[in-house]
């Protein structure tokens, strides 16, 4: 039998008369049967060349697998989430991961001096990502670049096109989107701006596939960044079930709110505009005139955090515990003990497309959930069904929806439909079931879903 096996790239074994060129991603075979052999030899070397036709994902493993790479925050709940739902949809995800982000828990207040030592960082680190990851896209499928990105996908993502690899990013948010049109770190029409746009066009360019947490912010960066409509999956965020989820009587706690027993109020977050937190104090501030038995507690720090002190100094609210922080495994525990949790509460652009980790979480957590209402949250909450959802930057509305949750028959009410609704829309069986949909279109026909999930 006389084979020509072209693997593109150059080399040659001659004594089985086998011609092979190497390429990293790509490989063709021409093979010929031995018009002498005997009816038994043509046939076994037929079913030979029947296997080596076969691609090689189809004949040796079936299992996806996906190069989850760089320097994104691994802890972060998103990142956690989406790993994690590429697992139970039936791919093997394997991390290519050096932590520089988590060295800065609040991004808001880097400075100059900080950002050097972070180049330097990121260049060190880039230096050892780039081989390690070409590695593994030689044995996986597809390459996955989560929050934060966008310098990620820069570095990484020409590598895995260069491997001939599909690109799946999924930025949660965009560095304009943040750091300029909410947070206001930086002039709209500055040079930094520009720049800032600039990263995150090309980012979002480079990928195949886009992640996006809501269908706003799905059309925003369709609109705003020029991505195919089409090339955008929407991924909610969801929550970590392991740590919020509903006890088997929800909160356990449905009596009316008293001067002895206040409506315990939650709200947790890195004080970043977009919360609103002001509008949580100023409805503190008016709660308090009108004796309402309600007592809150604000956990975290961040950006507007001293404001936010200063501004309850002013008005004298002594009705909020302020606590730095709190671990993240122990945000579940907390929350199932709390009446109510906030949601956000900013007026801006950003704000009405998004559905933030928290929401998620209290309504995973069976807790009765204030929110701002928006296009974003309106998609699968109703207001004073499964949420009380509140016109944002308005403290007197806020007031008003705590005060309907003094009583216990509308919270568990609201609490026991929001949980439902969680379910049936962003739970771990949702967001597997989409990215399912995601692998399928990174495999091709080469992998078919698994059954349906319990």
């Amino acid at each position: 039998m006389a084979f020509a096996w072209c693997i593109r790239a150059g080399f040659r074994a001659p004594s089985f008369g086998l011609h092979v060129r190497l390429s990293l991603a790509h490989i063709t075979c021409t093979f010929q049967i031995d018009v002498e052999a005997t009816s038994v030899e043509r046939h076994c070397q037929q079913a030979i060349i029947n296997t080596l036709r076969t691609p090689y994902n189809s004949r040796v493993r079936r299992t996806p697998r996906f190069c989850y790479a760089g320097t994104y925050e691994k802890a972060y709940p998103r990142n956690r989430l989406t790993a994690k739902a590429l697992v139970d949809a039936g791919a093997r995800v394997e991390h290519a991961h050096v932590p520089v982000w988590e060295r800065m828990p609040d991004k808001s207040r880097v400075g100059p001096g900080q950002l050097a030592r972070m180049a330097g960082l990121l260049a060190f680190t880039y230096g050892r990502l780039v081989p390690e990851m070409a590695l593994r896209l030689l044995r996986c499928d597809a390459l996955v670049i989560g929050y934060i990105g966008q310098l990620d996908m820069l570095i990484l993502g020409p590598v895995a096109k260069l491997s001939r690899k599909p690109v799946v990013f999924d930025p949660l948010i965009t560095l304009t989107d943040t750091i300029v049109e909410d947070r206001g770190l930086v002039s709209p029409r500055s040079p930094v701006a520009r720049l800032i746009g600039l990263i995150d066009r090309a980012a979002l360019q480079l990928a195949d596939i886009v992640l996006a947490d809501t269908a706003e912010n799905a059309r925003y960066v369709s609109e705003r960044f020029g991505v195919p409509a089409e090339r955008i999956v929407v991924l909610p965020v969801g929550a970590d079930d392991t740590i919020f989820h509903q006890g088997v009587d929800g909160c356990g706690d449905w009596n009316d709110a008293t001067p002895t027993r206040p409506l315990d109020v939650l709200f947790y977050g890195k004080f970043i505009p977009l919360h609103g937190i002001e509008t949580i104090v100023r409805a503190a501030g008016i709660i308090e005139q009108i004796a309402m038995p309600v007592r809150f507690e604000v956990i975290g720090t961040g950006q507007t955090y001293e404001q936010m002190r200063d501004l309850a100094n002013q008005l004298n609210v002594r009705t909020i515990t302020w606590t730095d922080w709190l671990p993240y495994e122990d945000l579940g525990d907390r929350l199932g003990k709390a009446d109510v949790a906030l949601g956000i509460f900013s007026g801006g652009a950003k704000a009405g497309r998004v559905v933030p980790n928290k929401v998620y979480q209290s309504l995973a957590a069976g807790v009765a959930t204030v929110t701002r209402e928006s296009p974003a949250i309106s998609n699968f909450l109703a207001d004073d069904d499964s949420a009380i959802l509140v016109l944002p930057d308005d403290p007197g509305v806020l007031a008003d929806a705590l005060q309907q949750l003094c009583s216990g028959e509308r919270r568990k009410r609201i609490a026991n439909a929001g949980t439902a609704a969680y379910k049936r829309n962003a739970d771990c069986v949702a967001r597997t079931t989409i990215l399912e949909s995601v692998i399928e279109r990174v495999m091709g026909n080469t992998w078919q879903r698994q059954p349906t999930h319990g």
